[in-house]
């Protein structure tokens, strides 16, 4: 059985000699190596050329972008197996003959495994998929670990260029949908290296993601749909409140004002001192509305300050006479029980998921803002 494992990059010089090292140090049998390269302006091809005896093809040409250079690889793989490992990643050693056994001892039509998360100071976590019906909703698979028959990729085609970003998982989805079969191999294939993507492109690949996950809904059992559909909307919502936060602070007293019934006068408190809760701070603190405190369930908070106001113990909130803005991501429903128990006629909340719905009302172009 013949791996073909393809490699694209651009201006990857420091990072690329380490990929190519990887691959032609593997023990295994029958294999081939293709590096496509996007026409690079630094020294990558330099680095390429010190290893092209153990190289099987070099493409070095300006490309679509890495979607299209990966399309490159593939039409010109003559492999059983393809993987596609990028310029900044590597391989664990003796990972091909792992993969070939287990392609030969199973059925499998996909294989993928466990992957090193490398940040910047070169600390390392485990990335463990889990299961693989997430999938649905969420890249569950670790890309650079993932192997794919060829015969998959002639029968269902190969990267949609239309998606920038996550274009590798709606392959992924698309082939889960198809009935192909995914076997999750109990090791550490490969090693992912962080930092370089930007805040756009994160808000670029959640996009993406949305738009892939809604395109493939109608594929999922018409028992599990609506139990996807409500995981896909949350995300939606997330999605847009982050969106103001980052980039339309102002919607946000717009919101609480004249849709959602917070009065200037009222005292504010905003449940969870996290991320959002931060940010939500900062875009009123010029507006009418004051927040007088925060109110958080970490125990490690309570005392601490944030932009000179005080993290307090939610058990406050059983007197108190205002409005509270619940602006936790996962834990509304939690959030809304534990109010709910102090029985506080004198309490009036604002979830984050409210302002989400309550900003599409009024401008459902904001998915589409780029």
């Amino acid at each position: 059985m013949k791996i073909s494992v393809i490699t694209v990059c651009l201006n990857s010089e420091k990072t690329i000699e380490q990929t190519i090292q990887s691959v032609i140090n593997q023990k295994c049998s029958d294999y081939e190596y293709i590096i496509i390269d996007g026409k690079s302006m630094d020294g990558t091809c330099e680095v390429i050329d010190k290893y092209k005896d153990y190289i099987s093809i070099v493409v070095s040409e300006p490309d679509l972008g890495i979607y299209d250079a990966m399309n490159k690889g593939i039409s010109l793989a003559t492999g059983d197996i393809i993987g596609i490992i990028n310029s900044d990643d590597w391989y664990e050693p003796g990972i091909l003959s792992q993969i070939e056994k287990c392609f030969l001892d199973t059925d499998a039509d996909v294989v993928y495994g466990k992957m090193n998360l490398i940040d910047e100071n070169g600390t390392s976590k485990v990335l463990v998929p889990s299961d693989i019906e997430k999938i649905r909703y969420e890249m569950e698979i670790p890309h650079p670990t993932t192997f794919v028959k060829k015969s998959i990729y002639e029968r269902y085609g190969v990267f949609q260029l239309e998606y920038k970003i996550a274009s590798d998982y709606e392959l992924m989805l698309r082939l889960y949908t198809k009935g192909v079969s995914f076997k999750y191999l109990e090791q550490t294939i490969a090693n992912f290296r962080l930092g370089g993507t930007s805040v756009r492109q994160g808000e670029i690949c959640a996009k993406e993601t949305l738009a892939i996950s809604l395109k493939y809904l109608p594929f999922a059992a018409l028992s599990k749909r609506e139990y996807f559909k409500n995981i896909i909307i949350h995300r939606q919502r997330a999605f847009v409140f982050e969106k103001i936060l980052n980039d339309f602070p102002s919607i946000l007293y717009d919101v609480l004002k004249a849709g959602l019934g917070v009065n200037h006068d009222d005292d504010i408190i905003i449940f969870g001192a996290g991320k959002w809760g931060i940010k939500v701070c900062l875009a009123l603190a010029h507006t009418e509305i004051k927040i007088i405190s925060f109110v958080d369930n970490d125990v490690k908070k309570w005392g601490q300050t944030e932009n000179g106001i005080e993290i307090m113990r939610p058990e406050i909130l059983k007197d108190f006479q205002g409005t509270v803005l619940a602006v936790v991501e996962k834990y509304s429903a939690e959030i809304s029980s534990q109010i709910s128990k102090w029985n506080n006629p004198n309490l009036y909340c604002v979830y984050w998921e409210e302002i989400s719905m309550k900003v599409l009302e009024r401008d459902s172009d904001l998915l589409r803002i780029v």
